[in-house]
Parts: structure tokens; sequence; C-alpha cells
């Protein structure tokens, strides 16, 4: 598909390809709840931070959770990544608010395709929430 027809296909035009109902956790739940909410939902690779009114206030990524959850393993393959002072805080994290993305970018179904794929080359993600 051309850059030209990507221009003007919206979200609403394929919500019908996208999760209807993406994984969702509040931000004082356990690193375990949010590792069952993410093998819930196998189509997804990450897991949205609501409040209480149900308003996006960020993420957390598969590969996020699993860093926080095995930071000893991530220590040693990936020394690049990590400082050693950074270790305590993977190690002592408890809540989903300990490793969650504060800083999540979303759509909204009027959202054209070519600005969320741009928004996706950017940081470097494969999905991005729609908000209504």
């Amino acid at each position: 598909m051309s850059e030209d027809k990507l221009s003007k296909i919206k979200v609403k035009d394929i919500m019908h390809l996208i999760v209807k109902e993406p994984a969702t956790i509040f931000q004082d739940a356990s690193l375990d709840q949010i590792l069952h909410k993410i093998l819930e939902n196998t189509t997804s690779r990450h897991v949205y931070v609501i409040n209480k009114d149900d308003k996006l206030i960020g993420s957390v990524r598969l590969n996020n959770t699993i860093k926080y959850l095995f930071p000893s393993i991530s220590l040693l393959e990936n020394t690049e990544a990590f400082e050693i002072g950074s270790f305590l805080g993977y190690s002592n994290a408890q809540k989903v608010e300990d490793i969650m993305n504060t800083v999540c970018s979303y759509a909204f179904d009027d959202t054209m395709i070519s600005d969320i794929i741009r928004i996706m080359i950017r940081e470097k993600t494969n999905e991005l929430p729609v908000v209504n």
C-alpha cells in the first residue's frame, strides 16, 4: 500500500482489525497481576494502566515487565542497557506504578494511519491504544 493511500485512512476505517478489549490494569496492581494480564491477551505486548475513571495514565510493555521480574538475568544478558546502580530499582519494583511508562502515546478513532505509523516508528513500538 502506498503512502498516498495511507494518508486517507483513519483508525475508524480499520477498527475491525484491532483488539477491541486491550489489557488494562490499575497502577497499584502487583507485578504478578500484570504478568497474568499479559498472558491473558497474547495478541498484545502492552498492558495499559488506567485510573479509577478509566483514563489512560501509562503503559507497561512485556519486555519491561520481564526486566523487572527477572532483574539478575536481564543484567547479565544486557550489560549495556543496565547500569549497576539501577539494579536496585529493578529488584525493588513491587507494583505496576514502579515500572509503568507514564509517557504513553495514543490515538483517536479519527487519527490518520500515517500519523500512527510515524509515532510507532519514532517510539519503536508495535501498537498504540485508541482512546475516546
